[in-house]
């Protein structure tokens, strides 16, 4: 890498982390955050908006002005893209159905639905996950430490 590349890198990156995505005062963000019940929700959909802003550097406002087939592509695009768990996929569609729906834009999320697929752990015996074999928990066991397995030996012993 050129030292002009890196100093490019550089810059884009310190724009990124400068750039306004969630302007707090502004009426789209009041409508999702003061929506929600849970101050633990708030936090989550908060977290989960702006990662995906950044991912696409574009603020809220601009996000939610898009056409609305460009905006299920881009959602679309990312839940695929990025190598994330299901779960973190669902809370992610979650967020941002409730940002586009408390926000009055209407996308198609039984189609976006289907893309929030399994991701194949490498763990899987006929699709279900397999118990560990008799050498993998021996190799468990040897590399803790004695405190945790006394612990786990005698919790097993008393159920």
């Amino acid at each position: 890498m050129h030292k002009c590349d890196l100093i490019s890198s550089i810059e884009t990156c310190q724009r990124i982390k400068d750039m306004q995505l969630l302007n707090e005062q502004s009426k789209e963000y009041f409508n999702i955050i003061n929506s929600l019940n849970s101050e633990h929700t708030r936090r989550s959909y908060k977290f989960c908006i702006e990662k995906f802003l950044r991912h696409y550097e574009i603020d809220l406002v601009q996000f939610l002005k898009l056409p609305q087939n460009e905006m299920a592509n881009l959602i679309i695009k990312y839940l695929v893209d990025n190598k994330i768990s299901k779960e973190y996929k669902n809370l992610m569609s979650s967020t941002l159905k409730h940002t586009c729906e408390i926000n009055d834009v209407i996308l198609n999320w039984k189609k976006i639905k289907k893309f929030i697929n399994f991701e194949k752990t490498g763990n899987e015996t006929n699709g279900r996950d397999r118990a560990y074999t008799h050498d993998e928990i021996q190799k468990i066991f040897f590399l803790i430490g004695d405190y945790l397995r006394i612990k786990i030996t005698v919790q097993t012993l008393s159920t």
